[in-house]
């Protein structure tokens, strides 16, 4: 049994989470971070009578229980619904499989890669302000997943005409990851995943007449040298198709949306370029897209004092941990000159299965920040964002903006 000494809890209490994290109340979707800071503050782990999981907040919890050997991934996928899809490629593996089929995609997604997807993306970026009125009018969320959805594609070299079916697709199958979906939810994204299974495994066949030199290509080269089965080339494939846009995209939004709010941060951003990289580090920190990953335990662990039996899921709340004020200072606060050893935050999660694609995450927000700075001087509201969260991922159905020359 493992056990970690930093309890602060009396032995063995554990509330019920919905006391500090209600997860319908739509003001926690759309505002959960004061909630975050009473579970931080008086609550580190918390029970869910509804389905026997336990809920972690601190960073340090989180850095500790989530790299635990025995703190495993494959069995939440299990449970996933239409998402058990990805029991198939890397993300849904615990060691060794994990390391083998990540070996199969790692060398798209190195630095010096990063760096010539970037200015695809920056090109894309350009033609898409280049389209836009005199009035400057652009809807901000259309702008970033067409952007991000493109620059995916153009790694997998496969048609980009479509995002926003993908989007519409991706936007019915994300509720059944939340800590309450409802029948309907799953049936939404039976359907989803189905279509997409579909047109992944249409873009395969294609890609066998028509053979390229993108990442599809590779992994079907994988698996013609029997390193990758077609169950796991297929997973791998649609993972990136229909997922690789969504975090960038949330995080692009998010962070135009804040542009309107504060222009003193507009300013910053186009005044202070060599700090690009820390602006997107802390809007990460700030504003996570997807502030939970579930784990199981393989064996009973003792936590603040709370006894934690094998085989229950363990929610780990990355949006709240980003917010610790063990870690980070006045943490709901948006500074990005923060000092690095505040900037290690947890939006692409961590450990062996940290996000492959932050990297190019990371570059197409600056590079679309970066083109819109260098035409435009201001970033304004031009009507009412639409935004439909879920405790477990947020969502920008519309951003309606005009830029200002």
């Amino acid at each position: 049994m493992s056990t970690h000494t930093t309890a602060v809890t009396v032995p063995g209490q554990c509330p019920e989470v919905t006391r500090y994290l209600p997860w319908t109340d739509p003001q926690f979707r759309i505002d959960p971070y004061p909630y975050y800071a009473r579970a931080l503050a008086e609550a580190p782990i918390m029970r869910d009578d509804f389905d026997g999981s336990f809920v972690l907040t601190r960073y340090e919890d989180l850095m500790h229980y989530g790299r635990l050997p025995s703190v495993r991934i494959a069995p939440e996928w299990e449970k996933a619904g239409a998402w058990r899809v990805l029991l198939d490629m890397a993300l849904g593996h615990d060691e060794p499989g994990h390391t083998r089929l990540r070996r199969q995609t790692s060398k798209w997604f190195t630095p010096k890669r990063v760096r010539e997807w970037a200015e695809t993306a920056a090109r894309f970026t350009d033609r898409l302000l280049d389209d836009l009125g005199p009035d400057g009018l652009v809807d901000g969320s259309d702008l970033a997943v067409e952007v991000t959805h493109r620059t995916v594609c153009h790694i997998l070299d496969v048609p980009a005409d479509n995002h926003d079916e993908v989007r519409r697709l991706m936007r019915q199958a994300m509720p059944i990851l939340s800590a309450r979906p409802t029948p309907r939810d799953f049936e939404l994204a039976e359907e989803a995943l189905d279509e997409l299974r579909r047109r992944t495994a249409a873009l395969i066949e294609a890609k066998r007449a028509n053979p390229g030199e993108g990442l599809l290509d590779a992994l079907l080269g994988a698996q013609g040298r029997g390193e990758m089965s077609a169950a796991e080339v297929l997973a791998t494939a649609l993972f990136f198709y229909v997922v690789g846009h969504m975090d960038a995209t949330y995080l692009i939004s998010s962070g135009l949306h804040l542009f309107t709010r504060r222009p003193d941060l507009f300013d910053a951003f186009r005044a202070n370029p060599d700090r690009h990289e820390a602006f997107v580090a802390e809007l990460a920190r700030y504003d996570a897209p997807e502030p939970v990953v579930t784990r199981a335990t393989t064996e009973d662990l003792v936590i603040h004092g709370v006894h934690v039996p094998a085989g229950r899921s363990l929610r780990l709340m990355l949006g709240a941990a980003n917010h610790d004020p063990a870690v980070f200072d006045n943490p709901d606060e948006f500074d990005f000159t923060r000092p690095p050893e505040q900037t290690r935050n947890l939006t692409f999660s961590f450990g062996s299965h940290g996000c492959q694609g932050r990297l190019l995450a990371e570059a197409e927000i600056r590079v679309v920040f970066e083109r819109i700075a260098a035409r435009y001087s201001r970033v304004e509201l031009a009507g009412e964002p639409d935004i439909r969260n879920t405790d477990a991922s947020r969502h920008y159905f519309t951003l309606p903006l005009r830029l200002h020359r």
